[in-house]
């Protein structure tokens, strides 16, 4: 999500160092962070403490054991189905699935029971149904021709709500850059490979490149840390173009993708939860024109606490981004 949903997911670090009251009204409060993938096995769960803004962030020191995780998979009417208790994983602060060959089951209601220090966190996340891909991309597309990489993809619902979709890229024969001195200062020289592909303009403009000649571009920024990979917007069911056969063309914008050449793709069906952290969180980083008093806060579907108990599914295509 997106880049994986599963490192988007890092909300005890978005939310641990932040908390917008001053300090002599601060209150701790317990944040939960998981995410379902279907078809995929049990996530763990990250469980943490709110810290005063100005406090410097430190995982250890936000990070809560000794809490019982329980989740919960229900029956199509709300009673309990199968139940998961989870355990404390390698890192302080994670919790780890039991040793169960049980995968995430697509359209199914799950449920996040977190008991810890006297206080208790619930959250239920309905899992999106299996994405199913009728027609990928074409093998090659021209940058800047049309909107983007298009797939048809089958129309499904969950109960209750319109399907929305993440997409997430990455570029799979990135060209390789060096770090050079220019005038004492860092830049970034990419390395002449036939086989690897430079930056699309728009990312070449972003990250101050200028060509040296030679096929060679010189960088202000490390285009491998900031264009590898890219994550679309939330592409909501109005933005697809419904075919009238029970299929639709989803298209991923180009600003998704920072190189030429071949990528992979992942179309991500995201549900509630998912779909409102990303939107917030898209504002809570910066470009909005909103003043600091208008933000809003990180939307969450944690009851007690805060974070996102979320679900998710997905499926992956590749194409290949060319010159004009």
């Amino acid at each position: 999500m997106l880049r994986s949903l599963t490192f988007l997911l890092a909300v005890a670090g978005l939310l641990a160092g932040c908390d917008g009251t001053r300090d002599d009204e601060f209150v701790s409060l317990l944040v939960v962070s998981a995410s379902l993938g279907a078809g995929e096995p049990l996530p763990p769960v990250q469980l943490s403490r709110t810290s005063p803004l100005l406090d410097r962030y430190d995982p250890e020191a936000v990070a809560v054991g000794g809490a019982r995780i329980v989740v919960t998979r229900l029956a199509a009417d709300g009673t309990d189905e199968a139940t998961y208790l989870y355990g404390p994983g390698p890192v302080a602060g994670t919790y780890v699935r039991p040793d169960t060959p049980d995968a995430v089951l697509p359209g199914r209601a799950y449920r996040l029971d977190v008991a810890v220090e006297g206080q208790t966190l619930r959250a239920v996340t309905t899992v999106p149904a299996t994405v199913e891909v009728v027609e990928g991309p074409a093998d090659r597309v021209v940058y800047g021709v049309g909107q983007g990489p298009e797939l048809r993809i089958r129309l499904t619902s969950t109960p209750g709500r319109q399907s929305a979709f993440v997409a997430s890229t990455r570029a799979r024969a990135p060209a390789d850059f060096v770090a050079v001195s220019v005038g004492g200062e860092t830049r970034y020289r990419s390395v002449p490979d036939p086989d690897r592909f430079l930056p699309v303009p728009l990312y070449q403009r972003f990250l101050d490149c200028e060509p040296e000649g030679g096929g060679t571009i010189l960088c202000e920024g490390n285009p491998l840390e900031n264009a590898v990979t890219g994550t679309s917007p939330v592409i909501n069911e109005d933005s697809y173009i419904k075919l009238g056969d029970g299929t639709a063309l989803v298209q991923v914008p180009f600003l998704a993708f920072g190189f030429y050449g071949p990528y992979r793709v992942s179309l991500v069906s995201v549900d509630d939860a998912l779909q409102t952290f990303v939107q917030t969180q898209a504002i809570q980083g910066g470009g909005a024109t909103l003043s600091p008093g208008e933000i809003p806060n990180v939307t969450t579907n944690v009851e007690g606490g805060l974070g996102v108990f979320g679900s998710y599914s997905r499926v992956a295509v590749e194409t290949t981004i060319v010159q004009p």
